[in-house]
C-alpha cells in the first residue's frame, strides 16, 4: 500500500478539473468488425496529480490516451461519441489545425517507445528544438539552442553539450526516455501524457525516470496521466486511480483507498497475481482467461466470463456507481467487497 506520508494534496475546493473525459467511444471499423477499443469511458485529472490508467494489455489505456490528443488514425479509427475537456476547451470538435496549436503547449504526450517515437535522422536538439518553435517563431537558432540545452540539463541528461548534437540510435535507452520528457516539457503543457514510459527500460532506470517525472510535476505543477500495467509504479507515482476492462471504466479512486480496500473483482485479481512479502504463498492466484475481442465484447459485465462472483445478475450492465466517499466500482457485488467479501481466483477443484 503507498506510504500513508504520500498522501495526495486535496483540490482546492471548487477547482475545476484540467482535463475531463465524459463518456468517450473510439472505434475502429475492421474487416472483421467494429471494435469498441473504447467505449463510454469517463474520468477527471485535476491540476498538479497523476491519474493512472491501470489494466491488462488490451483494456483500451493507449487508445483512451492517444484519443484525448485527437492522435488515433482515422480510418481505420473514429471518436463517435463523448467529449474531451482540457482547460475548458472541448478537443473533440477541434479542427487538425486548432489541435497543432494545443499539442505541445497545453497538452504533450511521452510515447512508450522512445527508440521508435524519435526521429533517426535528425539530431535530438533539431528534434525538441522543432516542438519549441512551432509555438514560439520569433526565437532565433541561438535562443533555440539555449533552450533545448536548457531542458536536457532540467531533465538531467548526462554532457547535454555533446547529447544535443547527437542521434537517437547514438543514445541509451534512458537518455532516449529523457530526450522525450524534454520535448514533453518544452513548451511547458498543463497536461502530460505518459504511455508506459519505463517501457523496455531496466529497474534503475526506471525508477529515475519515474523520479524525474514526479520532480518535474511537483517544478511545474504539471497534471499526469500515466498509462501502465505495473501496480508497483502506480503505488510509488500516482494520486488517482482509474483501472479499466475491455473498453470500460471498472473502478476508480484515489490510490490509498484502491490500494487498501479495491472493490471489483478485475482489479482484486489484478493484486492477487503480484508477488508480496508480507504473505507465504507457494503459487500466486492468476485470473483465468483472456480479455474478449472488441469486436465480441459479451453483454452485461464484460468480466463475468472470468469472475469467480459471476451469477445470472451479471448478465445485466452494472452501472459505476460510489459506494464509499470518491471511490467507484461497476460491479453488482461491490457493497458485499467492501463488508469483506473474499474473492478466490484459484481453480474451484483446489477451493473445495
Amino acid at each position: 500500500m503507498p506510504d500513508a506520508a504520500k498522501a495526495p494534496a486535496v483540490p482546492p475546493a471548487g477547482a475545476a478539473p484540467l482535463l475531463e473525459v465524459r463518456d468517450l467511444r473510439t472505434y475502429f471499423h475492421t474487416e472483421h468488425g467494429t471494435a469498441r477499443a473504447v467505449d463510454g469511458v469517463s474520468f477527471t485529472l485535476n491540476r498538479g496529480r497523476t491519474l493512472a490508467l491501470v489494466g491488462e494489455s488490451g483494456c483500451g489505456k493507449t487508445v483512451t490516451a492517444l484519443s484525448i490528443l485527437k492522435l488515433v488514425a482515422i480510418p481505420p479509427g473514429e471518436i463517435v461519441s463523448g467529449k474531451i475537456l482540457l482547460d475548458g476547451q472541448d478537443l473533440v470538435s477541434k479542427s487538425e489545425a486548432e489541435l497543432r496549436s494545443i499539442r505541445g503547449k497545453l497538452a504533450a504526450m511521452i510515447f512508450q517507445e522512445p527508440a521508435t517515437s524519435l526521429n533517426p535522422v535528425f539530431t535530438i536538439g533539431n528534434q525538441i528544438s522543432e516542438a519549441i518553435s512551432l509555438h514560439n517563431p520569433g526565437l532565433t537558432k541561438a535562443e533555440l539552442r539555449t533552450a533545448v540545452l536548457k531542458l536536457l540539463n532540467e531533465v538531467r541528461m548526462s554532457e547535454p553539450e555533446r547529447r544535443i548534437d547527437q542521434y537517437p540510435h547514438e543514445l541509451s535507452g534512458g537518455m532516449k526516455q529523457r530526450a522525450m520528457i524534454a520535448m514533453a516539457l518544452s513548451c511547458n503543457p498543463q497536461l502530460i501524457i505518459a504511455d508506459e514510459p519505463t517501457t523496455a527500460l531496466d529497474v534503475t532506470i526506471q525508477a529515475r525516470i519515474l523520479e524525474l517525472l514526479g520532480q518535474m510535476r511537483e517544478k511545474h505543477g504539471t497534471a499526469v496521466l500515466l498509462i501502465t500495467h505495473d501496480l508497483g509504479v502506480v503505488a510509488e507515482t500516482a494520486d488517482d486511480v482509474v483501472v479499466m476492462y475491455a473498453g470500460r471504466v471498472v473502478e476508480k479512486a484515489d490510490v490509498r483507498s484502491l490500494f487498501g480496500k479495491p472493490l471489483h473483482p478485475y482489479t482484486i485479481g489484478l493484486f492477487n497475481s503480484l508477488p508480496r512479502v508480507d504473505r507465504s504463498t507457494e503459487r500466486l492466484q492468476a485470473i483465468p482467461g483472456n480479455v474478449p475481442s472488441p469486436t465480441n465484447f459479451p453483454s452485461g459485465c464484460r468480466f463475468r466470463a472470468r469472475c469467480p462472483l459471476a451469477t445470472t445478475k451479471c448478465a445485466e450492465d452494472p452501472p459505476l456507481v460510489e459506494i464509499e466517499p470518491g471511490h467507484f466500482s461497476a460491479c453488482w457485488f461491490a457493497s458485499e467487497l467492501a463488508a469483506g467479501r473474499v474473492v478466490d481466483f484459484s481453480p474451484a477443484e483446489a477451493r473445495s
